[in-house]
């Protein structure tokens, strides 16, 4: 069982500070069934902007302690990168998952439908295939709070009005999907480590079979206790 999305390497972004602590959260992945883990930090722009030289150092690094401390984990490099005005920058060189033409993509909360369209299907165009990480804590994506009707209902609605957020929604999904997008779920979304909007979110994704892959999104040994 591979683990798709994890922030283990330390000193990268908001996970791990030490190589120990990266260490026991690799026994923890381990132990909770996983043989194969894509490290996955974000690439931030002027918050967290380690280089892909960097990155594969410390997955040098940490699978030598792994090796020697006999934890047969097995390292994948890999990014989390951010849809915003830098990524096509940083894409110019991009770092996919493994060997995998798989690039990571996280959506921020606020952003039009048309934009993450462009900038998937450039990826695309790029020979990549575009990673949708945990969309079930995108807002866009997200199972609307009370007294507004669902987008996966309005997507089948002939009464739709078409510029509506919530249609633009449920389209965006279709395109998405169309174009060979993947979705990575966050095992924690079901267990409703996000909230309550989220849960059903993932629940609802995952009954409409759009999710490809799923990850735990662990940063810390505090996020442990979780992998039971």
């Amino acid at each position: 069982m591979y683990d798709f999305h994890c922030h283990i390497l330390p000193g990268l972004d908001d996970g791990p500070k030490t190589i120990d602590e990266a260490v026991e959260m690799a026994a923890a992945l381990l132990r909770a069934g996983f043989t194969g883990v894509y490290c996955t930090p974000h690439l931030i722009k002027s918050l967290y902007e380690a280089d892909n030289k960097s990155i594969m150092s410390s997955i040098e690094t940490l699978q030598t302690r792994l090796n020697n401390e006999n934890i047969s984990l097995k390292l994948f490099p890999g990014r989390e990168y951010y849809l915003d005005e830098f990524l096509s920058g940083y894409l110019e060189n991009p770092l996919p998952l493994g060997e995998t033409n798989f690039i990571m993509i996280e959506i921020p909360i606020h952003i039009s439908p048309e934009l993450i369209k462009d900038t998937c299907f450039s990826i695309k165009r790029r020979g990549f295939i575009p990673m949708i990480a945990h969309p079930e804590r995108c807002n866009i994506f997200g199972i609307p709070r009370k007294k507004e009707k669902s987008w996966f209902k309005l997507n089948n609605s002939k009464r739709n009005d078409k510029n509506s957020e919530q249609y633009k929604s449920s389209r965006l999904v279709e395109y998405l999907k169309d174009i060979g997008c993947a979705f990575q779920g966050n095992y924690g979304s079901f267990l409703g480590l996000y909230g309550e909007r989220a849960q059903k979110t993932a629940n609802t994704l995952k009954k409409m079979e759009i999710y490809t892959h799923f990850g735990t999104d662990l940063h810390s040994r505090a996020g442990i206790k979780y992998l039971k």
